[in-house]
């Protein structure tokens, strides 16, 4: 659906190499574009001849179940969320489909059961 050649991907696993990428697109004066946990209908996740960051294997999502708090990583698709949260009783009003990325959910990308 979408028909899009970047230059580089760099597939990040942690906060400090999303630094060096957005350090290198920064010094080579490439176009940048940000791949979360996918399901980007519009391709806004990926550019022509410059570097997709691709945050897709930053998924974790630690459970504070005292708190009552989860904390997401980008990359995480909204599945993910609901199999952690889950087994605390909680549960996130966000999106229906399990590979939308919750980064974008959160930014207003979709809405879910629990929303209204």
């Amino acid at each position: 659906m979408i028909d899009k050649r970047p230059k580089v991907i760099a597939r990040c696993t942690d906060a400090a190499d999303v630094m060096a990428a957005v350090n290198y697109a920064r010094e080579n004066q490439l176009l940048l574009a940000i791949r979360g946990g996918g399901h980007n209908g519009p391709g806004l996740d990926s550019c022509d001849g410059g570097l997709v960051i691709d945050l897709s294997q930053m998924h974790s999502v630690p459970v504070d179940p005292v708190s009552r708090t989860v904390r997401v990583e980008p990359g995480c698709p909204a599945a993910d969320l609901d199999h952690a949260t889950h087994a605390f009783g909680l549960a996130v009003p966000l999106g229906i489909v399990g590979s939308t990325g919750v980064a974008g959910l959160t930014l207003g990308g979709g809405t879910g059961y629990l929303a209204r």
